[in-house]
């Protein structure tokens, strides 16, 4: 039948139950395991009490006494255990074999009683009356093993009180309540231990589990116990250079860092006040500015004058349980402020180094403009000066001739001389008409002067005034008998062009050496109609390692040193043929001779008229050459 203490046991059951199942639901904190372990071990000791007082028979209340060992040694050895995570950090599981271990070995000992007498010497009912309580003569085990879970209460009591001066005040009511829950199952165990204190004449500690279990609900349900951070994580916080606070669920702070802390000069610091209230943080760590998203940081500024510094502040919302309506219960938030004073800093002085670079490009580009001005400038003065010399080079050319005619009757010894004379003007004048002509192609504008060639006409005159240093016959056999009626191009352009290689095939040929000239009609693999020339020379020829850069601007080939030259010609031929659409390669053998081959797009010249012709060459005639350096 049940009586008050047996309904004040079980209430006490239910409570410790309730509190294991709320722990074991909560977010991890350090010790929970332990946490839980306790309060089942309470429920366990507060049960075999309250069957303890249902027994009638003597026997049975013995029993149950017995089974209540479990318990009994499981409660406060966890409790230490939990006490001790929770402050300092989670214990390694293997010190749970402590408790475990030494609660089977006391229940082991309870339950053979009867053999030895070390946990009970008697046990006699107080009276003649039915389920009257027993009066328990303890043996040696149970001595034993009151000292033993009494040096686990008193390392509780000493580890929670050590804590209570490092807490933050936000916490203290925790350490308290702590103390409080061990005070009350202690001291009524240590009264019935002297025999001073019983209650319905029973031990009073299993009655002791309701208070315990009610000091725990308003610890988790009113104070959030285990639902922001412990102290435990101060050593974490301590570490973090930069500042950390944590809000409650009504903008207090209850927690911050030694960074945190260094950045309010407010009086009473920061712990126990509304972050609003705070001057120097609050209207810059306002929600408006510092929303509870989590997911991206927003940059804020502290301090006053040289010490202001640079924050991206993140608010990260803390929660824990859920409610009814099935969302999470809002306990607090976490403000991190991570300081990036010095990469705002860096970043200003880089913008600035950027700033400074691009007024150097300008300037650098500024000049460069003003370098190619000058440059066509001295271009300009070049190409008048070169047609300045045309003028006396043509007197002397003049009178040349007029002396040879007068010296082929009078005094024939002079032939030889005023061929020399002759021959040096024309080099002259085909130097001029080079620089003329490389700085028409080197302007970024140079245009073609389009027309219809007779190609055949073109070729003869260019081959009849070949340079010829034995005065007779041109050395040059012309293969004219394929060769295209027209040629759509650059008329000047083109003789210059083919003026360029057959005067280096000369120059570099033996003396008495031929050279070949030959022009037929071909056609592209699509079936673009070409016109293909071929100047092959039996001279010094081009080593191997030079043909790559034989046609790059004032470059010659080391075999060439010995023979005048400035190293445009072929360069100069190179941009002609491309201007024109064309293209131009050499095949050479050292020793053996050098074959040049130009392949000219023709175009229908024969069927366009001049205005189709301009038209037409119109995008080539426009395409500036391109940039780079090649001569023989």
């Amino acid at each position: 039948m049940l009586s008050a203490p047996a309904i004040l046991l079980l209430g006490a059951v239910l409570v410790t139950l309730w509190i294991a199942w709320s722990g074991g639901r909560l977010p991890h904190f350090p010790g929970r395991v332990n946490f839980v372990a306790m309060q089942l071990s309470a429920s366990w000791w507060a049960t075999a009490a309250a069957l303890e007082i249902l027994a009638v028979a003597p026997d049975d209340k013995l029993f149950w006494a017995k089974m209540a060992w479990i318990g009994i040694v499981g409660a406060p050895s966890f409790w230490t255990l939990f006490i001790w995570s929770y402050i300092h950090g989670e214990l390694r599981p293997r010190w749970r074999l402590i408790p475990i271990g030494m609660g089977l070995l006391t229940w082991a000992v309870a339950m053979t009683n009867d053999r030895h007498r070390l946990m009970y010497v008697a046990a006699v009912p107080i009276n003649d009356q039915p389920g009257a309580a027993l009066d328990y003569s303890h043996g040696f085990w149970f001595f034993a093993t009151t000292v033993y879970l009494y040096a686990f209460m008193v390392l509780s009591v000493v580890v929670t009180t050590s804590g209570i001066h490092r807490a933050a005040p936000a916490y203290r009511a925790h350490y308290l309540g702590f103390l409080l829950a061990m005070a009350a199952p202690w001291m009524a165990n240590i009264g019935y231990v002297t025999g001073n204190a019983f209650l319905f004449d029973f031990d009073p500690t299993p009655f002791s589990f309701l208070l315990m279990g009610l000091v725990f609900y308003w610890l988790i349900n009113r104070r959030r116990l285990f639902a922001l951070l412990p102290v435990a994580r101060h050593a974490l916080l301590d570490a973090v250079p930069d500042p950390v606070l944590v809000l409650d669920a009504d903008g207090t702070v209850v927690e911050a860092n030694p960074a945190a802390l260094a950045l309010s000069a407010t009086p009473g610091g920061l712990i126990g006040r509304r972050l609003v209230d705070l001057p120097n943080l609050g209207p810059a760590l306002a929600e408006r500015n510092v929303p509870a998203d989590g997911l991206q940081a927003r940059l804020v500024s502290l301090g006053q004058g040289a010490g202001r510094r640079a924050f991206e502040a993140t608010r990260v919302a803390l929660s824990s349980g859920a409610l009814a309506s099935g969302g999470e219960r809002s306990v607090g938030h976490l403000l991190l402020l991570r300081d990036v004073t010095h990469r705002r800093r860096v970043e200003a002085r880089l913008e600035e180094t950027v700033q400074r670079l691009d007024a150097a490009r300008a300037e650098a580009e500024t000049r460069l403009a003003a370098e190619q001005e000058a440059k066509h400038a001295l271009n300009s003065y070049l190409s008048m000066a070169a047609h300045e010399f045309k003028t006396p080079l043509a007197i002397i050319d003049s009178a040349a001739q007029l002396l040879r005619m007068e010296a082929e009757r009078d005094a024939p010894s002079m032939l030889p001389r005023l061929d020399k004379i002759r021959q040096a003007v024309r080099r002259q004048v085909n130097l001029l008409e080079t620089c003329l002509a490389d700085d028409r192609l080197s302007h970024p504008t140079v245009t073609l002067r389009m027309e219809r060639i007779d190609l055949p006409a073109l070729l003869r005159a260019v081959a009849e005034a070949a340079p010829n240093d034995d005065a007779g016959e041109p050395p040059i056999q012309l293969e004219l008998t394929d060769c295209p009626a027209r040629l759509v191009g650059d008329s000047a352009l083109l003789e210059l062009c083919v003026h360029n290689l057959l005067g280096n095939a000369l120059k570099y040929s033996a003396p008495g050496g031929w050279v070949e000239l030959r022009v037929w009609a071909d056609a592209t693999e699509d079936g673009r109609p070409l016109t293909v020339l071929t100047v092959t020379d039996r001279g010094i020829g081009v080593p191997a390692d030079a043909l790559p850069r034989i046609f790059d601007r004032f470059y010659r080939a080391p075999n060439a040193s010995g023979a005048a030259g400035s190293g445009v010609g072929l360069n100069m031929v190179r941009r002609i043929v491309t201007l024109h659409g064309g293209t131009i390669r050499v095949d050479s053998q050292l020793g053996v001779g050098s074959r040049f081959t130009l392949a000219l797009p023709t175009d229908g010249a024969e069927q366009n008229d001049d205005k189709d012709i301009g038209h037409g060459m119109a995008a080539i005639a426009q395409t500036p050459p391109p940039n780079h350096s090649p001569g023989r």
